[in-house]
């Protein structure tokens, strides 16, 4: 049982690893038009931080 234990901690970085794809691989699988979404709802926070500061 001790064994089955250390075996779920050491496998669990390398699943994190093998299953964390970068921000680039992230924004690449996004459709057009969520990239598009996501986009402009980055430039209207952006400049409500502006227009706060």
């Amino acid at each position: 049982m001790v064994s089955d234990a250390a075996d779920a901690t050491d496998a669990r970085p390398d699943a994190a690893d093998a299953t964390d794809p970068s921000l680039v691989d992230r924004w690449t699988a996004l459709d057009r038009g969520w990239q598009a979404l996501a986009l402009g709802l980055g430039i209207v926070a952006a400049h409500l931080v502006g227009q706060a500061l």
